[in-house]
């Protein structure tokens, strides 16, 4: 009975193995290239996740983007430059996700979302990989006035 079973049960363990490697191949997006810089950028739902996660080892430079209240955030301006200050690559991130293969090297990057930027220096290893986060205090408050405790006082007078 059980080897019976078992043969029935092994051709659909298979497709719904291949299937599954499909539907993650399907989910991360195509390779874009830019000054011979190739990258992706996405991370929009679960089986995109999924496929990032997957794709990491690929890349040699891992950016996550996210506000401090844990939010991922998109449509992240960011823009890498070589230790001499030339422009390697500058996109706008389609996900909170943006994997980059590089040459070893050092390089800043530059990362701006309604308004508000952050700098970074990074050094890419000739083996293996580096990770950078970017957070953000309250991406959606831009425009939004906030005194210092301190000036509250003196605006008053």
């Amino acid at each position: 009975m059980y080897t019976k079973l078992r043969f029935l049960l092994l051709p659909a363990f298979f497709v719904c193995v291949c299937a599954s490697g499909t539907a993650l191949a399907q989910s991360l997006p195509q390779p874009a290239s830019q000054n011979g810089v190739s990258y992706i950028t996405g991370g929009v739902g679960e089986d995109e996740v999924q496929a990032f996660r997957a794709a990491a080892p690929n890349y040699n430079l891992r950016m996550t983007f996210a506000s401090k209240a844990g939010n991922y955030l998109s449509d992240v301006d960011v823009t890498i430059a070589s230790g001499a200050g030339q422009p390697v690559l500058t996109v706008r991130t389609e996900g909170p996700f943006l994997y980059v293969r590089l040459p070893a090297g050092r390089y800043r990057i530059g990362a701006q979302r309604l308004h508000v930027s952050e700098t970074k220096t990074i050094q890419v290893p000739a083996h293996g990989g580096a990770e950078l986060r970017f957070y953000w205090d309250d991406p959606d408050a831009h425009g939004v006035i906030q005194i210092c405790k301190s000036c509250r006082g003196a605006a008053r007078r």
